[in-house]
């Protein structure tokens, strides 16, 4: 002991203790102690300390010591209680506080002890048990209504775990790991904008905390905001050099983005700093999988199932690894094991829904495909008061059929709303279609039973459902299953009316052109990620089609850029015929009627092809590998204008058997 404490009294070293001088109290506990090495009380004084001072282990030794020399002393027993479970044994600790609610029943620190102890055990029915019984003896106290709330959000009642973090909060606005906590209930409730404010709210109250920003970047990616997502997982890396966590959760962010190289470099850096992370190997290996580093990523993936077997997010990617390795049966069974593992695993889902779709198991296919917008995969995910269509008549017909995804996606559903019309419309009007504003001349032309207007969503940061003044709802591809259950119910037939001035103004262009067969062409979708830039191939490769003398080739490219239209038309040594005037992005009235004048269109898989098949022009489309949309057929029956040009040497390849073919129809036609 330390000079000067030598004569310290017993008295003293409690005002030691008081007075915030823990050190200093247990060093004078220890002297007297030495004097007096069976005093139970001056045991327990001092384990408290030691506990204090993060000494568990000679915590729980001294308190166990205390209890033996004085078993009826109920402090002691729930203070042992507290040191095992920081010692890393709740289970004793559990016994402990009951022991010393036994001596002393119905008091609240010792029921707020015993719920963390259980809390500690995985016990969070009995812990929620024992921190309402100690609120209700000691109302407000925050620690029992803050752990109250977290076993809550444990056994998944997010209901009355947001509801405890806002009880807390009214009296404790600052409490910074509440509002994180709240933020957390609010995300898992799909509340994102709620989320958001809540995880801002914490960092107010506690700058910089990188779980926090981790936690509010990944509401912002979610929420589709993924620069400011990626900026918060730059911070938070940033305030915490050595988590894991952080390092992982910037990967993800950077994925997202589509920035693989960076993604990887983050996810590895995350596993140096913890080898055996099951996320950090799961997500390294997605990523590997998308940069085409398919043997590393099945390496890494089985690296994570061996530390892991039953991880499914990790059998999920082990999937999408052996899909992009043309591995089908084997991706297969990696999904089906997944989904054993987590029924409700998105991605895993929505995968093997394009798998069951391409080989034609429509019933499984599309109840698969039900998880698109939990994927993250289809957009808007929308929210509704009212249900979704089952099919029926309505009384009223009153049905409100909204777009997802893109503007292909869109065009390529849309062949299904006259029937839907017909199916729970009671008049005209009766059905409402929400269209992409560039669609709303070509959608009120084609659907006149239909009150066609632009997509209208909630406003930005609304979480609260929508209240159409409807029956009933529907995403536009959720029509599928319910009016094309088998391959023999899609007619084919064209369903889009183009404007009739907008053709012929096209037509009179397209008679100014030299002679020759007119071939529209577009070769690139504005959406080109890792996963679908196999699909496509680089303008140069369309150069042999472009070059054939019999051809005059037309722009269908939306947004191309014009050193892209100068590298082809070098490459070919012929011009590419591109209409003046005509926005290709904007103007889907002057497309439609460009696209009706021509006599075939060519294209890789874009919204333009789509078009073309809607319109029932001839219509190629070329890619290098399988495609879900065909539904197990040879073509897909969706056109029966369209025909599909497949090689399994990749797209430029399959350009060159577009290119032979049309020579050959140039040679039989003179």
């Amino acid at each position: 002991m330390a000079a000067g404490r030598a004569h310290v009294t017993a008295e003293q070293a409690v005002r030691l203790h008081q007075s915030g001088d823990v050190a200093g109290a247990a060093a004078a506990y220890r002297a007297l102690l030495a004097a007096d090495p069976r005093n139970a009380q001056l045991l327990n004084l001092l384990g408290v300390a030691s506990l204090q001072l993060g000494d568990a282990a000679d915590a729980v030794a001294l308190l166990t010591d205390a209890v033996g020399r004085q078993p009826t002393a109920a402090d002691y027993h729930d203070n042992l209680g507290s040191a095992l479970r920081a010692a890393g044994n709740p289970a004793p600790a559990v016994e402990a506080h009951r022991k010393a609610l036994r001596l002393k029943p119905h008091h609240a620190p010792y029921l707020f002890n015993l719920g963390n102890a259980l809390a500690a055990m995985g016990a969070h029915h009995q812990a929620v048990d024992a921190y309402q019984k100690s609120l209700s003896r000691r109302p407000g106290h925050a620690g029992a209504m803050f752990n109250l709330a977290n076993s809550q959000r444990a056994l998944g009642d997010l209901a009355g775990a947001g509801e405890g973090y806002r009880a807390l909060l009214a009296g404790q606005p600052g409490h910074a790991q509440a509002w994180n906590n709240l933020g957390a209930v609010l995300g898992l409730q799909g509340e994102l904008a709620g989320a958001e404010d809540a995880y801002r709210q914490s960092l107010a109250a506690r700058p910089g905390h990188a779980e926090t920003l981790s936690n509010l970047g990944n509401v912002l990616v979610e929420r589709g905001r993924l620069g400011e997502g990626l900026e918060c997982h730059l911070a938070a890396a940033a305030a915490a050099p050595d988590s894991a966590e952080a390092r992982i959760f910037l990967g993800v962010a950077l994925q997202e983005l589509d920035k693989l190289d960076g993604a990887i470099a983050a996810y590895r850096e995350g596993l140096r700093l913890d080898p055996g992370n099951i996320q950090g190997l799961s997500n390294l290996g997605s990523a590997l999988e998308q940069a085409g580093q398919l043997a590393e990523a099945e390496a890494v993936l089985s690296q994570a199932l061996a530390l892991d077997s039953g991880s499914a997010e990790v059998w999920g990617n082990l999937g999408l690894c052996r899909l992009a390795q043309g591995d089908r049966v084997r991706a297969r069974q990696a999904l089906d094991r997944a989904l054993e593992l987590d029924p409700e695993l998105a991605r895993a889902r929505l995968t093997r829904a394009l798998l069951r779709l391409e080989d034609g198991d429509l019933g499984g296919g599309w109840a698969d495909y039900a998880w698109r917008f939990a994927a993250g995969e289809a957009l808007p995910d929308r929210r509704f008061a009212v249900p979704q269509w089952q099919g029926q008549s309505l009384p009223r017909g009153r049905l409100l059929i909204w777009r997802e995804q893109g503007l292909g996606d869109e065009l390529m559903f849309a062949g299904l709303y006259k029937q839907a019309i017909a199916r729970a419309g009671q008049g005209p009007g009766g059905v409402t279609i929400e269209c992409d504003p560039r669609l709303l001349g070509l959608f009120t032309r084609s659907f006149p039973a239909a009150n066609v207007r632009a997509q209208s969503l909630p406003p930005a940061g609304s979480d609260a459902a929508e209240r159409p003044d409807m029956d009933a709802q529907i995403p536009a591809g959720g029509l599928v299953p319910l009016l094309r259950p088998t391959l023999s119910a899609f007619p084919g037939a064209p369903y889009l009316v183009a404007d009739r001035r907008r053709t012929e103004q096209a037509r009179i262009w397209l008679d100014g052109l030299p002679d020759g067969l007119r071939v529209g062409i577009c070769w690139r979708s504005r959406l080109i990620t890792a996963r679908r830039r196999a699909n496509y191939a680089a303008v140069e490769h369309w150069a042999p089609l472009l070059a054939q003398p019999t051809l005059q080739m037309v722009s269908l490219q939306y947004g191309a850029d014009p050193a892209e239209i100068a590298t082809l038309e070098a490459a070919a040594g012929r011009p590419l015929h591109i209409m003046p005037g005509l926005d290709l992005t904007d103007d889907l009235e002057g497309l439609a009627g460009l696209i009706s004048g021509l006599d075939l269109v060519v294209t890789a898989p874009t919204a333009v092809g789509e078009m073309a098949g809607a319109l029932g022009i001839p219509v190629w489309r070329v890619l290098g590998g399988g495609d879900w949309s065909t539904l197990g057929a040879a073509t897909r029956p969706w056109f029966a204008s369209m025909r599909m040009i497949t090689h399994a040497g990749g797209v430029a390849a399959a350009i060159g058997e577009v290119v032979h073919i049309l020579k050959d129809i140039s040679r039989s036609h003179g």
